[in-house]
């Protein structure tokens, strides 16, 4: 395309694009906050996954870990996977 007015088709095209891969058009108007070439994050909250996670693992894992993740989803229900630090977890294990 040589100039750079969009035909109606080339912006259906684009929307549907964007829409199979799960990008809301709006999230391209606001400012960039992850590193050059990375993706947004979609990942999950801790209350999502967690429960996923306890339905894959052994019982006797599910034993081990259970203690542990009900902590975890008492004190950051609300919060994803990709927002939890190592100082974090080391304020969760001094309190």
């Amino acid at each position: 395309m040589t100039d750079s007015t969009a035909t109606t088709a080339e912006l259906d095209a684009a929307r549907l694009l964007l829409a199979k891969m799960g990008i809301d058009p709006h999230d391209l108007l606001a400012p960039a906050t992850e590193p050059p070439g990375s993706s947004p994050s979609r990942a999950p909250m801790l209350a999502v996954w967690i429960p996923v996670v306890a339905g894959l693992v052994s019982p006797s894992t599910a034993r081990s870990y259970g203690s542990y993740w009900k902590k975890v989803l008492a004190e950051w229900p609300d919060r994803r996977l990709d927002q939890i630090t190592a100082s974090d977890i080391k304020a969760m294990s001094e309190r």
